[in-house]
């Protein structure tokens, strides 16, 4: 017992610097180092570490360069080099901005979905991306559809030259140039100098209004009959009179528009023109139109919604006074019905990336007057007639062999006629041929489920 206490109290003695509990009922005891002791070793294992830490940081360093390491294997970038113009990144070596070196989900190992890389440094065009009208290729696909990421012999890094890329789309504008008449910088596929390739707040995705696009190149000149009339039209659009790109008629006028106006007879609507006078027409609002475009009570609705905010004068809703790029003077119906119809512009939009695009014209194109007439039809959804035959003026071939539709084919879902969008939605269809689901199973057993 005296040896215990002795040994205790040399233990105790000791305290300064050691520690320890008296052994426990187990017999078994913890002793614990001096602070001393405990800090010298702390600062070892951090010593030890950092060597660590160095060593391996040396054998990760890679073997050169980050460009030249990335040329080794891929040595017709290195050619690209010499493009006349050349992406920044890639100029100053800096592969790894847009590159993983080891693993990603993205072909040729890129960080992110292209766009998102992308805008993270082109600030510019993320802001404009707020605007209303976004072009709809960059809607539906991504930066590199127009854009080389490296390099290319065309400013911008532009895969094609600036005309023939947008003519890769606009296939149709080609025509145009067969017009005698000729915009300037059209015929020179100068479509930058109008419009901007991204987004913009105005329809077409012109650079600004259409007046002040032109004031940069032209000061309004307008006269009828040798009376000048700029003061009038200077606050007008442009485009409601003339054509951005070509027309058959001198000084861009149309290219399609009121007989009267193209041929100058501005008297057929307008009371006499005289200077300095308020330029008048022969009858107000609706009236006007119907003189010449008699009233047809079944095509025509009275007080709809869709001219509730042109109460003096509802043509003009959807038709231009004077000209228009459309043979029914109507205007740009993509801005205009989206403007209610947003929702479903993102439909469609979604739609075309589930499906990898679509095939039928008037959706793609957002061409909805080749199916809706608002105002002249009394059909659902204003259909240009009923819901087949609106189908079937286009789709001739594939109604000759289409499932059986129309009276006497009845749905078993709403207990109506089968008819065309029964199994097609044009606006937020599921699967090819702009089925609402997978024809091989899915679709039939909607109906033929027993």
């Amino acid at each position: 017992m005296n040896n215990k206490r002795a040994y205790n109290k040399e233990l105790w003695v000791m305290g300064n610097h050691y520690k320890a509990y008296t052994p426990c009922s187990t017999g078994s005891g913890l002793i614990v180092l001096p602070h001393t002791l405990r800090s010298l070793l702390l600062v070892f294992g951090f010593v030890l570490m950092s060597l660590i830490i160095s060593s391996n940081a040396q054998a990760l360093a890679v073997k050169a360069q980050m460009s030249d390491l990335c040329f080794k294997c891929h040595p017709k970038l290195q050619e690209s080099m010499s493009q006349k113009y050349v992406h920044f990144p890639f100029k100053q070596g800096k592969c790894g901005a847009c590159h993983d070196m080891h693993v990603s989900n993205n072909k040729g190992l890129i960080r992110d979905d292209i766009n998102g890389i992308c805008l993270s440094c082109h600030e510019n065009v993320k802001n404009l991306m707020k605007k209303a009208a976004i072009h709809g290729a960059l809607k539906k696909g991504t930066c590199s559809d127009c854009h080389y990421s490296h390099s290319s012999g065309n400013k911008y890094l532009l895969v094609k030259t600036e005309r023939d890329l947008c003519w890769s789309c606009h296939e149709n504008l080609k025509d145009q140039l067969n017009k005698p008449d000729i915009h300037a910088p059209f015929k020179g596929g100068e479509c930058g100098a109008c419009h901007n390739p991204h987004a913009s707040s105005e329809e077409n995705q012109l650079l600004a209004s259409p007046n002040k696009v032109c004031k940069t190149c032209h000061a309004p000149r307008c006269k009828v009959n040798g009376v000048p009339i700029s003061s009038y039209t200077k606050e007008m659009n442009c485009n409601s009179c003339h054509s951005g790109h070509s027309t058959d008629s001198k000084g861009l006028l149309g290219p399609y528009g009121h007989t009267a106006f193209l041929t100058k007879n501005c008297e057929q609507c307008h009371n006499p023109i005289v200077a300095d006078r308020k330029i008048t027409t022969k009858a107000d609002g609706e009236k006007l139109c119907f003189s010449c475009h008699k009233k047809e009570s079944g095509k025509f609705r009275d007080n709809d919604v869709h001219g509730d905010g042109n109460s003096k004068n509802a043509c003009i809703m959807c038709h231009s006074t004077h000209a228009s790029k459309n043979k029914a003077l109507t205007v740009n119906e993509s801005k205009l019905c989206f403007n209610c119809h947003e929702s479903i512009d993102k439909k469609i939009t979604a739609m075309e990336k589930a499906l990898k695009g679509i095939k039928c014209i008037p959706v793609k194109n957002r061409k909805c007057f080749e199916c809706h007439t608002p105002m002249h039809s009394t059909q659902q959804y204003y259909f240009r007639s009923d819901k087949i035959a609106t189908c079937a003026r286009c789709h001739a071939v594939q109604h000759k062999i289409t499932h059986p539709l129309g009276e006497g084919v009845i749905d078993p879902r709403n207990g109506q006629p089968v008819v065309c969008i029964s199994c097609h939605s044009m606006h937020d269809a599921k699967a090819e041929f702009m089925l609402t689901y997978d024809r091989k199973r899915q679709l039939c057993i909607q109906c033929h489920n027993k």
